[in-house]
């Protein structure tokens, strides 16, 4: 863990967030390296990224109005819009602003941190994740390196990646991801299952068949003998994960 953390500081990390699609800069990489990254994430996520509209979150990096210019320059090259940028540190964002930026609120990225300073208790068990209070469509997108929550269906056409669990308060018709790190303890909830594909960590699931497109109430896709299994939901099937 602590290896995979300081592995993260020096990379540019993509959150979905309500805001829209939230691209983290590590503090301390270079201008080049830093938007070979970004070109790198943005052309290795196809359908994710089509006509999103990012915003550039320096976290504790110094911002500087060159590097937003080439940000914004990289990503017009690619047909997405800059919303707008923001920074963890207080200091910054005053910067950003006299810019004519408008900072967004801070978004915790470790547990005890809050945006602004702000303390936080952390709760055992406790994970972040995205809210989407709508049903997605065909051709709509989200993602988020915690996990995703829908309340709504995800219908054919719309997809769903999530570093952790996929919960979907309605039914899925389209593709969902979990564990989209190589995760394959995170699970994939939904009260019907339909799904144009199911994946978790690296794996695949078959098609449904229709004893599964029958089944009532919540079911449950997890990762069981090296295979996707879907079953009826039951809170004791997350115990000690």
């Amino acid at each position: 863990m602590a290896e995979r953390r300081q592995s993260e500081l020096g990379q540019v990390r993509v959150r979905g967030t309500q805001d829209g699609l939230l691209v983290q800069l590590p503090p301390d990489v270079p201008l080049p390296t830093m938007l070979g990254q970004v070109r790198s994430c943005i052309d290795g996520g196809g359908e994710f990224f089509r006509q999103a509209q990012l915003v550039i979150d320096y976290t504790d990096r110094v911002p500087n109005v060159e590097e937003i210019a080439a940000l914004k320059a990289l990503l017009g090259e690619r047909g997405l819009a800059l919303r707008t940028v923001t920074a963890s540190v207080a200091e910054h964002r005053e910067l950003l602003r006299a810019w004519g930026f408008t900072p967004l609120r801070v978004v915790a990225r470790d547990p005890g941190q809050a945006g602004d300073g702000a303390p936080s208790t952390p709760v055992e068990g406790e994970r972040t994740a995205l809210y989407v209070r709508r049903t997605l469509r065909s051709g709509a997108a989200v993602g988020s390196d915690g996990d995703v929550v829908v309340l709504g269906d995800v219908n054919a056409g719309a997809e769903v990646l999530a570093a952790g669990d996929v919960v979907v308060w309605g039914a899925i018709r389209g593709t969902v991801h979990a564990g989209i790190d190589g995760d394959h303890t995170a699970v994939i909830c939904a009260l019907r299952l339909m799904p144009t594909q199911l994946r978790i960590g690296r794996i695949f699931a078959r098609p449904p068949d229709q004893r599964e497109v029958r089944s009532e109430g919540a079911m449950l896709a997890r990762v069981h003998g090296g295979e996707i299994v879907v079953e009826p939901w039951r809170a004791d099937r997350l115990a000690g994960r």
